[in-house]
């Protein structure tokens, strides 16, 4: 197996906004309404390129389908499997292009204050060698110990974010850990990925990884860093919102392109 390691400089996000914050989406998807099929928002404002197909709104068995707004022959389906905010949320997502297509799983607990989010899948992908064509993973983020590191150091057993992908040829196990990143109250999240090959193929890409070894981490810093730079480009303005302005920013979004029944 090969380990590498970057670390990334975050804006933080405090749990008290990041509860708000869900609130507020749960509290608009709560408040809209649908109507021979469309999804209407408060204010009478169609979602656009969105479609309700079967069952009750926002209940268990409730389907919605993408109308528009992707790629040729891309279509999409999610699906409610638990509205409770007091309990779970859970959905699942199908999506179909010429290219392939993926299945996802995502469970929320407690929505009204986050304590474990996951999410499973799987993908199928045309027209590339078969040991890539299939690829499986899945993330799981335990809130409670994640603030607790961020706002403190103090770590548990395990890193408070894991994932991981697989295919025929090999697989990847992610953890993620932040620590206070210092007097500016950023966090400074260490990444860690473990790569092995599977099956039959694992010498060869046991020989394979440490080879390209330097590459590898070369190529994690980079996309880290990019990723870095994009959050910290975007959260400080989300962060400073309270959840009126955020509520009149989701809408506004969410409107836009939309018609008036």
């Amino acid at each position: 197996m090969v380990a590498l390691r970057h670390t990334m400089v975050l804006t933080p996000v405090p749990r008290p906004w990041l509860t708000d914050a869900l609130a507020v989406l749960l509290d608009l998807a709560e408040d809209t309404r649908t109507e021979a099929g469309r999804v209407l928002l408060p204010d009478g404002r169609e979602v656009p390129d969105v479609r309700h197909a079967e069952g009750r709104h926002l209940r268990p068995g409730a389907v919605y389908e993408s109308t528009g707004g992707g790629e040729p022959g891309e279509t999409g389906r999610i699906t409610v499997e638990e509205w409770n905010r007091r309990r779970a949320l859970r959905l699942a997502l199908a999506v179909s292009a010429p290219e392939g297509a993926f299945a996802l799983r995502c469970s929320l607990h407690r929505p009204n204050r986050p304590r474990l989010l996951e999410i499973d899948g799987r993908a199928r992908v045309e027209n590339v060698w078969s040991a890539l064509s299939r690829v499986s993973g899945g993330a799981r983020l335990r809130c409670d110990d994640w603030w607790a590191a961020a706002d403190t150091g103090r770590t548990g057993r395990t890193a408070p974010l894991r994932a991981r992908l697989e295919c025929g040829a090999a697989r990847a196990d992610l953890r993620a850990v932040p620590e206070p990143g210092g007097l500016d109250g950023h966090w400074a999240v260490t990444v860690t990925v473990g790569l092995r090959g599977r099956r039959l193929l694992r010498p060869v890409a046991a020989v394979a990884l440490h080879l390209f070894r330097g590459h590898l981490q070369r190529s994690l810093a980079t996309t880290l860093d990019e990723l870095a730079a994009e959050w910290n480009d975007t959260v400080p303005g989300l962060v400073a919102m309270g959840p009126d302005a955020l509520r009149r920013e989701i809408l506004t979004a969410e409107g836009a392109g939309g018609a008036r029944p």
